[in-house]
């Protein structure tokens, strides 16, 4: 029979082996996610040093270096989180190592007292004694039997307290282990301090530089923006033809210009599009949003509104652009200013791939999610930028929204 002690020991084993995969998981994910913060910091890092140091692109090293901050200050919550989960490991470690200590002192009083008792009672003599003196072979053949069970015990517990030795040592190696890993994730919160520090300087000095020659850059900011005006206007346009020259294919003579007509597997494709909202992979794999969708406040003139129909993604020169979803090459234009764009269809939605300085993809071709359709462009400045968009029918959404989380 299995005793009580032995079964509630096993739960016990059960429950902590379960908490230690736990807590094993989550340490593998925060170490996960340090590791790609610490590679957007290194990608913002090649960005600064590409973009050249001119008074033009003082705003753009200014928006890196407040997006390099905030990468930081993720990281370094991440990286509390990582020292706790390891103090969580340490003190449980300690404890399953202060428990086993104890079980290894009383197996090794309880073996002391049964070689004390096979010492008394060791000689050959004494154990044929013990035999023949048995009133009946039933009773001699239990004795036998006794002596050999209480043999194989001494054995198993000898076996044991070998086997618990081990464990300890192991306990004791990933303790210190564990106590490494920490002193390491410690220095690596310290040194992302001074960072942040040092990078906080660096954006007091670019802001100051820039409020000094206000007029300067508010008047490079107002040029930016009637030139963006235009582009949004010339691609509102370009969306309104596309879509005349779409619905004639479908109605004959149909010339509706907000709307597109669609066919029975334009539907499904459209329905498919818009249930991948929020899971849409990033048409560059290596970016961060430098500029973000709709109107607000500009990062160092508040009182100036800026608008954007899409959203800039900054990124690697030589970044390859993937299509986001399964779609048609609706038609690739050349914008001002602006490189080519790439127009994709999905049903009634559209994206749209701006500043590309290669296209690999032409129009009326069907395209697949992920496919390569170009290259962005890197200008002179040393600045790589998409610019992304996402519109249904004429109507622009927030493209952040549609993309994964990352």
């Amino acid at each position: 029979m299995i005793s009580p002690y032995k079964i509630f020991s096993t739960i016990l084993l059960i429950l902590a082996v379960q908490t230690m995969s736990g807590q094993t998981d989550l340490q593998k994910k925060l170490e996960n996610k340090r590791l790609k913060l610490q590679k957007e910091i290194l990608q913002i890092n090649k960005q600064l040093l590409q973009t050249k140091k001119t008074e033009s692109n003082a705003l753009d090293q200014y928006n890196q270096i407040k997006r390099k901050i905030n990468i930081r200050q993720r990281l370094i919550n991440n990286l509390k989180r990582e020292i706790n989960q390891i103090n969580q490991q340490i003190r449980k470690i300690e404890a399953e190592s202060k428990a086993l200590s104890g079980e290894i002192d009383k197996l090794k009083a309880d073996y002391a007292k049964m070689i004390r008792r096979s010492y008394n009672t060791r000689s050959r003599q004494d154990k044929l004694y013990f035999l023949f003196s048995a009133k009946s072979f039933q009773q001699a053949f239990k004795r036998a039997q006794y002596l050999k069970q209480y043999a194989r015990y001494r054995k198993k517990q000898a076996q044991e307290i070998a086997q618990k030795k081990q464990d300890l040592t192991r306990l004791k190696s990933k303790l210190e282990k564990n106590k490494t890993a920490k002193q390491k994730l410690f220095e690596n919160y310290q040194e992302e301090q001074k960072q942040i520090a040092l990078e906080s300087a660096k954006q007091l000095a670019i802001v100051k530089k820039i409020k000094q020659r206000k007029s300067y850059y508010l008047k490079q900011i107002k040029t930016k923006q009637r030139e963006q005006a235009k582009i949004d206007k010339l691609i509102e346009n370009l969306i309104k033809k596309a879509i005349a020259r779409s619905n004639r294919k479908v109605k004959k003579g149909k010339r509706h210009t907000s709307k597109f007509f669609l066919t029975p597997e334009g539907k499904k494709l459209s329905a498919k599009f818009s249930a991948n909202q929020g899971v849409l992979p990033w048409p560059v794999k290596k970016a961060y949003i430098t500029r973000k969708y709709g109107k607000q406040p500009h990062e160092i003139f508040k009182n100036v509104m800026v608008v954007n129909n899409g959203i800039y993604l900054a990124t690697v020169p030589g970044s390859k652009v993937r299509a986001v979803f399964d779609g048609k090459v609706l038609q690739i234009q050349l914008i001002p200013g602006g490189n080519n764009a790439v127009f994709i269809k999905h049903g009634n939605y559209l994206s749209i791939y701006g500043n590309l300085k290669e296209v690999y993809v032409k129009p009326g071709e069907t395209v697949k999610t992920k496919q390569v359709i170009g290259k962005v462009a890197t200008d002179g400045n040393g600045k790589t930028e998409l610019k992304f968009r996402i519109y249904k029918n004429t109507k622009s959404l927030n493209p952040e929204k549609w993309l994964q989380h990352r």
